[in-house]
């Protein structure tokens, strides 16, 4: 992360990632955050082939997933959703959601959440 005047600039590849745990094989960097003071929250994640963020909720946030790169399945109340690099999932507050790793490569993504989790 670089100051500059009014902000700062990120580059991923340098902001550490942790393991989302419970779910194995699932890495999310943060950089934005409550934890900063942040309105909202910015993590960059990545999902290993055959591994998934299980079914959470949040009751005082929505959450928006933007597909980078790699086959996705969103999981949004009871529906599958399948997404493809470009395409944007939003979930609305207090729903019941996932995503799951669905090719044989790396799922790359983009998640905010507002406000931060």
């Amino acid at each position: 992360m670089a100051k500059v005047e009014g902000g700062e600039v990120f580059t991923v590849s340098e902001v550490p990632a942790s393991e989302y745990l419970p779910n194995r094989g699932v890495w999310l960097a943060g950089m934005l955050g409550k934890e900063r003071g942040d309105a909202f929250g910015l993590y960059h994640g990545r999902i290993e082939p055959g591994c998934e963020i299980a079914r959470e909720i949040h009751p005082g946030t929505s959450e928006t997933v933007w597909i980078l790169s790699g086959e996705a399945v969103g999981l949004v109340g009871e529906r599958e959703v399948p997404l493809a690099p470009g395409q944007v999932l939003h979930v609305q507050k207090n729903v019941h959601h996932g995503l799951r790793n669905a090719g044989k490569g790396v799922l790359e993504f983009i998640v905010i959440g507002q406000p931060d989790f």
